[in-house]
């Protein structure tokens, strides 16, 4: 599996591991109920021991048995907040492990979350965060987590009480996209790359309306009950393996269950040189005859293999003039403003609904990143057909 680099900065707060997930055995996690009514007293941020906040943040995490351990950074203070490390190590399958970071804010019921990063030099002479100058030194620091040219400006529509709202802007090669994130106010010592979710709505809930499916390349039934919404990468091996498996399961499960697939592009173009070049394509194709999107990504993933940057444009060119593409129309589209507009979008979208592996796939708005085989059936059996057909059989190990 493919997923964006893993860092440790020099700094006090470390993330992030890559996302995953594990043979399923349990069903996705409910959404906690609203906070307590503040007392007389100042309100004071969520226990970290408290069961219904740990659920509601497991589901952040890709769906799967393991354990959640929820601890506090206690290097970083933070007015009226806390900042949490969550943890989660998967049963079975420690590839899948994973963490994230969040801020408790007191009498709030939106919590930050995201990757968090501190900065030394600013733990040691804190000094407040006023204009884009003051951002210096942790944008210094966010260049081992991004390994491509960036920029990074505060943003006051995003402020909050005690942050700065940040964008930040990675640069793809081809444009770029926003990011939202969040520095303490007060020092500058803490960004967080994220954005707020409500406690009172469960993850999957607030995903499902996050993600944008008007004009987004589709298979399966119109009255399809079963929404998934997939995140891939045309370079990417894994990805290819388990659009092959997807058919397979498919072609399984097709009679009981009606599954209506989306596919979103995510180039993680710092390791892949020419993915973002064929999901430009591969929009332009979209745009043409929706149902070319399809044939065309087929297509590159039996070739996958054998191409570059330079085999991904003439084999674009080819497959359009094998359907009835005119060039000259294709090349006003091949990575041209709307096309790659798009695929920017996809990247967007599928930042803040946190995505950090390819494939992602997120089945009515819960993550499963289908690390181990049986994992995405094992899921639609125990989810949609009560454990009907479990459990599975073991599939081999791996030739070594």
């Amino acid at each position: 599996m493919f997923t964006l680099p893993r860092i440790r900065s020099a700094a006090v707060v470390v993330a992030f591991a890559a996302g995953g997930t594990a043979p399923a055995a349990q069903a996705p996690p409910k959404s906690a109920p609203p906070p307590k009514e503040a007392s007389t007293t100042a309100p004071k941020p969520p226990e970290m021991k408290d069961a219904a906040l740990t659920a509601w943040l497991e589901g952040f995490f890709t769906w799967g048995p393991g354990e959640v351990k929820v601890e506090e950074v206690p290097q970083v203070k933070l007015p009226g907040a806390k900042l949490v490390r969550v943890m989660k190590s998967y049963a079975g399958d420690a590839r899948a492990n994973d963490q994230l970071f969040a801020v408790l804010e007191e009498g709030s019921r939106f919590v930050l979350i995201g990757d968090a990063f501190g900065d030394e030099e600013k733990l040691k002479h804190p000094a407040p965060i006023r204009t884009d100058g003051d951002l210096a030194s942790l944008k210094e620091s966010l260049k081992k987590y991004f390994q491509a040219p960036f920029r990074m400006s505060l943003d006051p529509s995003l402020d909050r009480k005690g942050w700065k709202g940040v964008v930040l802007r990675p640069e793809t090669g081809y444009g770029s996209y926003p990011m939202t994130a969040y520095i303490s106010a007060q020092d500058g010592a803490v960004i967080l790359i994220g954005r707020p979710w409500d406690r009172n709505r469960s993850a999957a809930e607030q995903r499902r309306e996050m993600l944008k499916l008007n004009d987004t390349p589709s298979a399966g039934p119109a009255d399809a009950k079963i929404t998934v919404v997939e995140f891939s990468d045309m370079e990417c091996g894994f990805c290819k393996k388990r659009t092959m498996d997807w058919e397979a399961l498919l072609s399984k499960l097709g009679k009981e269950l009606k599954i209506k697939r989306y596919a979103k592009s995510f180039p993680l173009t710092v390791s892949h040189p020419w993915a973002f070049r064929a999901a430009s394509a591969a929009r332009c194709f979209f745009d043409r005859n929706p149902e070319l999107y399809f044939r065309f990504k087929s297509n590159i993933y039996a070739k996958q293999e054998q191409l570059n940057v330079a085999a991904v444009d003439a084999f674009s060119l080819d497959f359009a003039a094998a359907n009835d593409v005119p060039e000259a129309a294709f090349k006003a589209c091949y990575l041209q403003t709307k096309a790659n507009g798009k695929v920017l979008a996809d990247l967007e979208e599928g930042f803040a609904v946190r995505v950090r592996a390819t494939p992602t796939y997120f089945v009515d708005g819960v993550a499963v990143s289908w690390f181990s085989d049986n994992l995405m059936e094992e899921f639609l059996r125990k989810t949609y057909l009560g454990g009907k057909g479990l459990p599975l059989p073991t599939p081999p190990a791996p030739a070594k």
